[in-house]
């Protein structure tokens, strides 16, 4: 089963910024975000995860054992 696509706004206050930060910085990446209620796939999710200095959160943590 697939992971489920997350919305901007909900990221963007489990990351601590701001809705539009993720909407710019995905449009600039030549993702398409229209609004804050966009629902963003797991890998856009993973890239913007990324960005904003969290760690991949589907890496396995047995991997750093």
């Amino acid at each position: 089963m697939s992971k489920q696509w997350i919305k901007v706004k909900q990221l963007s206050k489990e990351l601590g910024v701001t809705a539009h930060e993720i909407i710019e910085r995905c449009r600039t990446a030549g993702h398409t975000v229209q609004n804050s209620v966009t629902r963003l796939n797991p890998e856009v999710e993973r890239q913007v995860r990324g960005w904003f200095g969290e760690t991949d959160p589907l890496k396995d943590v047995t991997e750093e054992a």
